[in-house]
């Protein structure tokens, strides 16, 4: 597994200035690679952020997510075709900046619904996702369906929700992305979910339930990981943890970062990284002595 950090551990915005930070800061705390948040794919600034993450030797992955006037869920044909039009020019960021992994909210709005989605709703966007998948493969990138929870979708909440996208669909192009902060919402068990779904997964988040450090929170992390060892999961694993310490105006609005549960960066990144690679390796050394062992061993 290749260990990332999520750009809004350092910055805010995608400016040249956040972009040589972020990516420096990620490379010096050991990390394999950032994930960089694609806000609007206009001011992606995919050539900066190419010679930023070569320069610094570390590899890169995106992020987006829909808004309300680009959702390709959406029954306004207008709202559906600006949401298609946003998530293929995200596609052209994410290969230009050397990428080939663009993961996200990429099947709705990130935002409170007021109702359940409407009928037809999932085949609407099933039949988007084939259309894109198929630009994504052109590129040389392969597309995420991120399930987040019911607060911020009502299309995709669980990984089942989105493995039966991509299963649907049937391109290698496609992939189900997870999150520990949106399972431990939604999931009924985190080892049989991954074990079930494991073909069609090609990108995990690790975040808490509080959004701060691993560990201080409710997430099971040593079944997380073990899930992973087990189903051996090889693609990226990136630290996601938000606050308003770093994140400020509608980034922080958006995501809910109003409680500060961190304010150092540099000391919550690289205690990130060692819990990481801690639960990893003892997952790995459980699943060959074949012995249990506890959440309170790691922190």
């Amino acid at each position: 597994m290749r260990l990332g950090i999520h750009a809004l551990v350092w910055v805010t915005d995608w400016t040249e200035e956040s972009i040589r930070y972020a990516v420096g800061k990620t490379a010096e705390t050991g990390y394999d690679l950032i994930e960089a948040v694609i806000f609007d794919p206009r001011d992606a600034r995919p050539d900066v952020t190419a010679k930023a993450v070569a320069k610094a030797g570390i590899g890169a992955i995106t992020g987006m997510a829909l808004n309300p006037a680009a959702d390709i869920s959406s029954p306004d044909p207008a709202v559906a075709k600006a949401g298609e039009q946003f998530i293929s020019d995200a596609i052209l960021a994410t290969r230009d900046m050397g990428s080939t992994l663009l993961g996200g909210v990429t099947h709705s709005a990130m935002h409170r619904y007021g109702q359940a989605a409407a009928g037809g709703t999932i085949d609407r966007v099933t039949e988007t996702f084939a259309r894109l998948a198929a630009r994504a493969s052109a590129a040389g990138v392969r597309l995420g369906i991120e399930a987040v929870n019911r607060y911020e979708s009502n299309v995709v909440n669980t990984v089942d929700d989105a493995a039966r996208i991509v299963r649907t669909v049937g391109s290698p192009a496609l992939f189900a992305h997870i999150d520990s902060y949106h399972m431990n919402i939604e999931e009924h068990d985190f080892a049989d979910t991954i074990a079930r779904n494991v073909d069609a997964i090609g990108h995990v988040h690790v975040g808490e339930s509080n959004r701060g450090y691993l560990g201080s929170g409710s997430v099971d992390f040593p079944e997380y990981f073990r899930a992973l060892v087990r189903a051996a999961y090889d693609g990226p694993v990136v630290f996601e943890a938000f606050s308003p310490a770093v994140l400020k105006g509608e980034v922080a609005d958006v995501l809910a970062a109003w409680t500060a549960h961190w304010t150092d960066s540099q000391d919550l990144a690289t205690k990130g990284l060692r819990f990481m690679r801690g639960h990893i390796e003892a997952a790995t050394a459980s699943m060959n002595a074949r012995q249990p062992f506890s959440r309170r061993e790691i922190r």
